[in-house]
């Protein structure tokens, strides 16, 4: 029975990611750094909700890294 749930869970998950990234397909260049000498580093044109997600989950990944190794040297 939970492995039924957390699939679901799963779905549900993937499903909201893919329509954030659908209704969102504008694409936005992010800047890394101020002009500096007439240069800038940046990242290539993506869609907006593809950044959204992948930001999120950089997000999750750094804060489980971090509990982890938080865990370990406690």
């Amino acid at each position: 029975m939970k492995l039924i749930i957390f699939v679901f869970f799963l779905f549900l998950l993937t499903a909201l990611a893919s329509m954030l990234v659908f209704l969102n397909m504008q694409p936005v260049e992010l800047i890394l750094t101020p002009v500096y000498k007439g240069e800038y580093y940046h990242i290539p044109h993506i869609p907006l909700g593809l950044l959204v997600v992948l930001c999120v989950v950089f997000g999750f990944l750094l804060g489980y890294i971090f509990s982890t190794l938080h865990r370990m040297f406690k």
